[in-house]
């Protein structure tokens, strides 16, 4: 009896060990396996370090300069912020744009007069730092009197009681005096602007994986800038935060490599020109898009 039971026990067993066993088989075998490494992604890139470049070649330069079709087009681009990169920038899946701040909603937001808000749009400028006011601005005469900025009238006779009545003294100090003297209104937006860009570009250089550095530069008055020190490849540039113009606001983010090559030619940049709609892209020549036909494609986890 004792035989039989030991047995049976034994059979038990190895049913149980059988149908583990093939159970294990059945679970493999919906895995698929491969011996191939995963291709990588198609938009990978390798960022291009700074000097020393490879191979002992010698860095290039890239000068920023807009489209000169149209006069105006300097005073649009002038005192921009402009940014460059080894690897595409990728805002919609980056950045929201329609985050950015900008000069009607927050010059609105701080309590400026539409005439100072208008003012600044006309000008093409962010702040009121953007150029010297004249005597017919700050004293109200001889322009039309809608567009008298409240603001620049008020702190001229603030200044004028200031500093004895010197009309011409208190005109080139006018934003030292209230209510231009506040920096809500004086630096401000400056701020505003500045910290989202910070923002964004850590959220754009987080998603190169920490590996791509973004360089940036300021336009001059006439719209030019440059980049220096560029190891040969390819690169792109990008406003990143839009660029308003009276009314309207632009983007510019190149999809097409801007090649470097070296040595360069002596005294000699790459140029790459900048401008506004209606036109199309063509080599190291780039029109921006309105911001309102961007922000549509963004993100709402971007920054």
């Amino acid at each position: 009896m004792m035989t039989r039971i030991i047995y049976g026990v034994i059979l038990i067993a190895i049913s149980m060990m059988y149908f583990l066993g093939v159970f294990e088989c059945r679970l493999y075998a919906q895995v698929p396996t491969s011996t191939s490494s995963p291709s990588p992604s198609p938009s990978a890139c390798t960022p291009i370090p700074p000097p020393p470049c490879k191979n002992g070649e010698s860095p290039g330069v890239i000068q920023l300069t807009p489209d000169t079709s149209d006069p105006n087009n300097k005073l649009k681009l002038a005192r921009k912020h402009l940014y460059l990169s080894s690897c595409p920038f990728d805002l919609a899946n980056n950045v929201r744009l329609g985050t950015a701040p900008s000069i009607g909603s927050y010059y609105s937001s701080v309590g400026a007069s539409s005439q100072l808000i208008g003012w600044l749009k006309e000008n093409h400028c962010e702040t009121i730092f953007c150029r010297e006011l004249t005597a017919n601005e700050v004293e109200c005469g001889g322009i039309d009197t809608k567009k008298c900025v409240p603001e620049f009238t008020s702190a001229y006779r603030d200044a004028l009681k200031r500093l004895d009545g010197n009309k011409e003294l208190a005109r080139k100090w006018v934003t030292n005096y209230p209510p231009l003297s506040s920096s809500l209104l004086s630096v401000g937006f400056y701020a505003a602007k500045t910290e989202w860009l910070k923002r964004a570009v850590k959220a754009i250089e987080t998603g190169l994986g920490n590996t791509g550095r973004i360089r940036s530069t300021i336009t001059d008055r006439d719209g030019v800038a440059f980049f220096h020190d560029l190891c040969p490849g390819t690169y792109y540039i990008s406003s990143i935060a839009p660029i308003e113009v009276e009314d309207a606001a632009f983007l510019w983010e190149t999809n097409k490599p801007i090649k470097v090559e070296g040595p360069p030619e002596v005294n000699r940049a790459i140029v790459v020109t900048l401008a506004f709609p209606p036109g199309k892209d063509k080599k190291n020549f780039f029109v921006g898009k309105p911001v309102v036909e961007v922000v549509s494609g963004e993100k709402t986890s971007a920054p």
